[in-house]
């Protein structure tokens, strides 16, 4: 990979962290019996943290091998990462402008994120921040 593109750039702005979709039919869900909508809940759920779990253990040996074979890394400049933000959140207001479902949709995910970013701040960034100064 490094042959063809030698820098690595961080942080992926364009994805925090790892998600998975899992999408039903509202009708075909609603017609399980409520014994059938557990084990389907139960087994999104697992699936995801699964996967969580997976990004966040495989990752680090994989960041290793890119280094390792010769890959630079290299922060994304802030002005770079300032004009993503920017035009994402003008991208978000016009689909906002032009989608009724997706104005509701990202009014709830906008204040969600707000919350968590307030929570994080005095929490686990400050944590992590302090143990990522730390040599270990």
């Amino acid at each position: 990979f490094n042959k063809v593109a030698p820098f690595y750039y961080y942080p992926g702005w364009w994805e925090g962290g790892p998600e998975l979709d899992f999408f039903i039919n509202n009708k075909a869900f609603d017609a399980l019996t409520p014994e059938y909508k557990a084990i389907v809940e139960a087994a999104a759920a697992q699936a995801h943290g699964e996967m969580q779990a997976k990004y966040d253990a495989k990752n680090p040996g994989a960041l290793k091998q890119l280094v390792g074979a010769g890959t630079k890394l290299r922060p994304f400049p802030t002005d770079v990462m300032n004009a993503a933000f920017k035009e994402s959140m003008a991208l978000y207001d016009e689909l906002s402008a032009k989608n009724e479902s997706w104005k509701k949709i990202y009014a709830d995910y906008s204040k969600f994120r707000a919350d968590q970013n307030l929570w994080f701040r005095f929490t686990e960034a400050t944590f992590d921040r302090f143990m990522q100064a730390q040599k270990l």
